[in-house]
Order: structure tokens, then sequence, then C-alpha cells
């Protein structure tokens, strides 16, 4: 793509990692991003964040145009699972070892197995746990891949603490965390995406009885 406008190189690696893209009116559309990358595609209604890893991909609009631009549609948004919905039997589990470990906050991973072809539940070893936090080393075998990254709050609310947001600065994943808070358990999710956070459907929608 042609960046010699930009004069400055640290302008130009900038574009090169994470470019900004038209979506054509006439022509084919846009290749996928990237793995592992992230970019913006301008639509006529407005801008879009993309990205694709081996197990997620995303397309998501981001700000809504006020006048209507002269560029093509942007269409399939959302977030899709690569290698289709996980089994509810799984949340049911994570649930489940959530509960047990109340008051003390509880982690977990949702990981794709490519060996096995196939998700699992993955229970990171812990370094500390309490009824305020919990610590895990997250080494995984290479091939694992973390699909959606689990945490729990024990009694208390569920949400995404100052403590989250320093710790999804990295990875690309759908983070989730659990409540135990009321005798029917709750959850808040997102999209992590390179240290962007993205809005993201309820956890549940990401699971089904398969």
């Amino acid at each position: 793509m042609n960046a010699s406008y930009l004069t400055d190189t640290r302008d130009r690696i900038v574009f090169g990692e994470t470019p900004t893209l038209m979506q054509p009116v006439f022509g084919e559309k846009l290749p996928p991003p990237e793995f592992g990358k992230h970019r913006f595609v301008v639509g006529h209604d407005g801008l879009y964040f993309e990205a694709q890893n081996s197990v997620i991909a995303v397309r998501q609009r981001v700000a809504k145009a006020s006048v209507r631009l002269p560029y093509g549609e942007v269409d399939q948004c959302g977030i899709q699972l690569r290698n289709g919905k996980i089994p509810y039997a799984i949340l049911g589990e994570a649930l489940l070892k959530a509960h047990q470990a109340c008051p003390n906050e509880w982690a977990g991973l949702v990981v794709w197995d490519s060996d096995g072809k196939r998700y699992a539940l993955a229970e990171p070893e812990l370094v500390s746990a309490g009824n305020s936090h919990v610590s895990f080393r997250n080494a995984l075998p290479d091939n694992l891949t973390v699909v959606v990254d689990l945490h729990s709050h024990g009694f208390f609310e569920a949400f995404f603490s100052e403590t989250d947001d320093q710790s999804d600065l990295g990875g690309f994943y759908i983070a989730g965390v659990l409540s135990h808070r009321t005798t029917t358990p709750s959850s808040v999710s997102r999209l992590v995406v390179n240290g962007h956070f993205l809005s993201c459907p309820p956890l549940e929608s990401f699971f089904a009885n398969v």
C-alpha cells in the first residue's frame, strides 16, 4: 500500500502494523486481515475494527459516520468462533469449579486443542487466590490456544476491574468474569484484541449443546 505521504518512518511503521483501508465499492472485497494483527476499515457508514487469529474472527463497527462516506458496505459483522460454538458442558464445568472455589476467586481457560480438534477447559497453575484476587501462570503447550479467559469474583459482582484491564493488555481472546453473588450465576464478557477492549455478546452465546 502507498504510504509515501507519511514523512516520518515511525508513522509508516504504525500504518504498516495497523493499517486503515477503504472498503471497495465496485471491486472485490478486502482479503482477511493477517493472523494476530488488527486493522481498521472505512465503510460507507463508519469505521470498522477487523482481526482474526486461529480461533476467533471479529468485524465490528467502532465509530458511526455522521455523513455517508463514498466507500463500500461492510457486512457480516460480529464475533465468530472459527471452530464452531463451545460445548455448553464446558461452561457448566467452569461455573461449578468457580462455585466450589467460593469465597475465593477462580481462574480457567477455555482452549482449542489443535491436536485433538476439540475445546477443553484448562486450569492454569495458581500462584495465589483469595476472595478479591486470583493470579496464575498462563504458559500453555503449543497445541492449546486460549479462546475464553475466565475468572470468577466469588460472591462479589461480575465486572472488569482495573487489575483485569492490566492483565488483558495483551492477547486475543474472549474475556469473561463469573459471579455467584446470587443463587443464579451471572457474567460479563468482552473481546480482547491486542490491548483493545471490544463489546461482546453475552458469554453464554458462545456456548451450545453440541
